[in-house]
């Protein structure tokens, strides 16, 4: 995609219009202020800068252009929100080299699943499943709004109903299979019987099935999840999904996530289920946060995804032990992630779909009830065991210590050592040793060490206490803010030493980068962005150019940043000449030469309080 392309979406879009169709955005002197809508505030602290296209919360530290907000709001990939926003702004994409065709492939696959949905929908409403699949939904507790909310539908008993409709309508063969709607027939394979004009070497996939329709995030179908229908033969499989394809991968895909996905923003809390009459179940009791994985266990993929609109996940499995063990994994996985992990408890025997049936606030208070994980799995790691006894005291530390293992925060994880220590009535020290021998086999084993965190030190906020790093920090603040300061300056600072401080901050290459282009648009990392985002406005809401005109503030700002600049080069001086004289000093006190080290420590100190 090219950078012209993507400044043409900018330019045409007004950022303040943009997010105020999300947020309420009020006036506050040159900037826009709202309560932020990606964390839980009284104070507005979210600033919104319409002549630098910018946002930042001093809140929770995000921040950057339309693109980070709609990507942050939505949930969505680069590519996707590019899309989204170029609609908006009425600008046509390029396609990326090599990508027409299979844009073209993936676009026709989408309009036959969408025509697809709709045959199935026809099929439930006013067609063969209008009597029996109908009544089973309502009777499972499902009411008439949600069926059509979440677009379930049916399909019919036959080999090729669906294959003939979709011919129909101008689709071949190999395109129906190509998005796993139908299946092409081994050669040892008689399934129809009767004569037919259409291709007999393809089938249905579903028949005499309930049909889930699975949504990727702009709420396009992309597969199903297809349960068998009520009294027919469930010998084969209970339910069946659709197979990978070109836009259908069950590693990432997640039922209901297009439904939730505002609330799961709202309440920076994702509940996961196990299954799709669960999502609805939970959605019609008002607990719209919720989601379920879609055949298979859950997966990092997937819990990536939940982490853009929060950094909790409540995990509502069955009681049994196959939920359990599921639940189990699920924790550990999300605890990787660093995400914080609860346990909703089901009555055993029940799912949230029955509950929900029977009685909706049950589902709200058990939501209400959840325990965090790590408290819930050493709860029942404690009723395997006798702790009265030493072995009963090992086998429990040794279990735990296996789920602390992913536990990356050490603050969390000293926590629940000592809950550890406490219940099983054993100094804590003692209890502590077991874990860390737990971590060092897990290290010897190549595994991640659980004293990373994953994340590399330049996404991190900067905070400098030297004058020269401050002074770094305000001119490349500066830069960022203000495109003639930024030329002046590049201009001014490009000496060999000064240019090799200043490309130790992460935020200044882009700056040589940008020419013409605004450098915040080059930066794809998310904390880099905010980072850049914050110093912008904190140097616009400085008491120096707060409330002043732009042709004003332009001025008064080279004139400020050029001060800085001179200051910035005596102290590189400064600095280069105590480097200098430690080198000196170490020579000295190698040769023994007392005098000459007093002499050199007496100029150090001088150098080092000049204030000047």
């Amino acid at each position: 995609m090219s950078d012209g392309t993507i400044d043409e979406i900018k330019a045409r879009l007004n950022i303040v219009e943009l997010i105020g169709s999300y947020v309420k955005l009020d006036k506050s002197g040159a900037h826009w202020k709202a309560c932020c809508p990606f964390h839980q505030e009284r104070t507005p602290s979210f600033m919104v800068n319409e002549e630098k296209s910018m946002w930042h919360c001093f809140g929770c530290a995000k921040g950057g252009d339309a693109f980070a907000f709609v990507m942050e709001m939505e949930g969505l990939e680069f590519r996707e929100a590019l899309k989204m926003l170029a609609e908006r702004a009425g600008v046509e994409l390029p396609q990326y080299r090599g990508e027409t065709q299979n844009k073209e492939t993936k676009d026709r696959i989408y309009d036959l699943l969408e025509l697809a949905t709709k045959f199935f929908e026809k099929q439930l409403w006013d067609g063969v499943g209008k009597e029996k699949i109908l009544a089973y939904l309502k009777e499972r507790g499902l009411s008439e709004e949600s069926i059509r909310k979440f677009r379930l539908g049916y399909a019919p008993d036959g080999w090729r109903h669906l294959l003939e409709f979709l011919t129909s309508k101008g689709y071949k063969s190999e395109e129906l299979e190509q998005a796993g709607l139908i299946i092409k027939k081994s050669q040892s394979q008689a399934l129809n019987p009767q004569p037919s004009t259409l291709n007999p070497a393809y089938y249905d996939r579903f028949r005499d099935r309930v049909m889930f329709p699975i949504s990727d995030i702009l709420g396009r179908t992309i597969g199903y999840s297809a349960r068998v229908a009520p009294g027919a033969d469930e010998s084969q499989a209970k339910y069946i999904n659709t197979p990978e394809t070109p836009i259908y991968h069950k590693s990432r895909a997640l039922y209901g996530l297009y439904l939730a996905k505002q609330a799961m923003k709202q309440a920076g809390t994702t509940v996961i289920v196990e299954g799709n009459m669960d999502v609805i179940a939970m959605h019609q009791a008002g607990i719209v946060n919720t989601v379920a994985v879609s055949g298979t266990a859950l997966t990092q993929e997937q819990l990536t995804a939940m982490k853009r609109y929060g950094n909790e996940v409540k995990l509502f499995f069955d009681m049994d032990g196959a939920g359990q063990k599921a639940a189990r994994k699920s924790t550990e996985l999300a605890l990787e992630k660093e995400l914080l992990v609860s346990i909703i408890a089901l009555p055993f025997g029940k799912d949230a779909a029955d509950i929900g049936k029977d009685d909706p606030e049950k589902l709200r208070t058990a939501v209400a009830r959840s325990v965090p994980a790590l408290q819930y799995f050493l709860q029942a790691i404690l009723k395997g065991y006798d702790r009265g006894t030493s072995d009963g005291k090992r086998k429990i530390v040794d279990e735990y210590a296996e789920l602390l293992l992913f536990v990356k925060n050490p603050i969390e994880r000293a926590h629940w050592i000592k809950e550890l220590a406490r219940e099983i009535q054993m100094d804590e020290k003692l209890v502590i040793g077991v874990v860390n021998a737990a971590f060092l086999v897990r290290e010897r084993r190549e595994r991640t060490t659980p004293f990373t965190t994953g994340r590399p030190d330049a996404g991190n906020a900067v905070s400098f206490g030297k004058r020269s790093e401050l002074l770094r920090e305000e001119l490349v603040g500066m830069m960022y803010a203000d495109k003639t300061v930024r030329e002046t300056l590049l201009g001014l600072l490009m000496d060999d030493e000064t240019k090799t401080f200043l490309e130790k901050h992460p935020l200044f290459f882009f700056l040589l980068q940008a020419g013409e282009r605004d450098p915040l648009s080059l930066i794809e990392d998310e904390r880099l962005k905010s980072e850049a985002t914050r110093l912008v406005f904190r140097i616009l809401e400085a008491p120096d150019f707060i409330d002043v005109a732009e042709e004003d503030r332009v001025g008064k700002m080279l004139r400020i940043a050029t001060g800085y600049a001179e200051s910035l080069k005596i102290e590189i001086t400064k600095r280069e000449k105590l480097i200098a004289l430690e080198r000196a000093i170490d020579e000295a006190r190698a040769k023994k030469d007392k005098v000459l080290e007093q002499e050199l420590v007496a100029q150090f100190t001088e150098i080092s309080l000049d204030k000047s």
